[in-house]
């Protein structure tokens, strides 16, 4: 799983956006779903949601390239009342819209662009960031979709050292409210809850 992720962030500045739905349903299609979810890749998953319902935050959430909606696993039991994922690959899609129901639904779209219809208590980033370009200044634009006292929680498979250099730019960058480890024998994720940035202003200086 860590030798998919590091060739797709090395790759994808160099991607067109047709390019990249290519890779990605290529990708799906071959079965990289079932990878993520291994009991010991969702381990993180849990912990996202821990730190979600602990804080109250768990009745309305965007799940930003979404995949296959495995994060749906975890958070069947928590009687959300309405979650939103989305994704650019076709192929995810399928499988996930599988799930949809009166309270949960999945859409096409890409992290840079992407408008929601309305404001979330949790935005969820969920082993998604290092196949950004710039994934700090995608969380800072998608802090506008956060309710006042909203949260974003991510998830960052820290294999190599771009990857632990984003989680220390998160840790700088925000304001942290909960962070834990995840560590098995497949590696460390590192989890955080940020809080809403008081006034949301516009991406500054150059991400990584």
């Amino acid at each position: 799983m860590q030798n998919i992720f590091g060739a797709i962030s090395q790759k994808w500045k160099m991607r067109a956006r047709s390019a990249r739905e290519k890779m990605w349903d290529r990708e799906y299609s071959s079965g990289f779903g079932n990878l993520l979810r291994l009991p010991e890749a969702v381990e993180h998953n849990s912990t996202l949601v821990d730190f979600m319902t602990s804080a109250k935050k768990d009745r309305t959430i965007l799940d930003v390239c979404c995949g296959e909606g495995i994060l749906l696993d975890s958070l069947e039991h928590i009687g959300y009342q309405r979650y939103l994922g989305f994704d650019f690959s076709e192929v995810a899609l399928k499988t996930a819209s599988k799930r949809a129901n009166a309270k949960t639904s999945f859409t096409r779209g890409i992290a840079e662009t992407f408008i929601p219809d309305g404001c979330f208590q949790s935005i969820v980033f969920n082993e998604c960031l290092y196949c950004l370009a710039e994934p700090v200044r995608v969380i800072r634009r998608f802090e506008q979709y956060l309710e006042p006292d909203g949260v974003t929680l991510i998830s960052l498979f820290t294999k190599t050292e771009r990857v632990k250099l984003l989680a220390a730019a998160i840790s700088t960058k925000f304001k942290v409210m909960r962070n834990a480890s995840v560590t098995n024998g497949q590696g460390t994720w590192e989890c955080f809850m940020l809080l809403r940035t008081p006034r949301f202003r516009p991406p500054y200086g150059k991400n990584l």
